[in-house]
């Protein structure tokens, strides 16, 4: 019987991304990096310039914002 390959959901893949790197624990300073980073400009935009088909500009704007804040909480 053939071995299932079912996709990972975003957080199991993020979650890899963090755990299995040859560089260690400086992968998970990369990405909570990144995430600072995207979602400081995210949360500064326009949600009117961001506002597509597949996304809601407050959304996108809002839940950057939300990332923002838990980011500044963690510090």
């Amino acid at each position: 019987m053939a071995k299932s390959t079912r996709p990972q959901t975003n957080t199991a893949f993020v979650q890899s991304l963090m755990e299995f790197s040859k560089y260690g624990a400086l992968a998970q300073l990369f990405v909570i990096d990144a995430l600072d980073k995207m979602s400081e400009r995210v949360s500064q935009a326009d949600p009117a310039a961001i506002e597509s088909p597949m996304i809601s500009g407050e959304a996108w704007v809002g839940v950057a914002k939300e990332i923002q804040q838990k980011l500044k909480e963690r510090r």
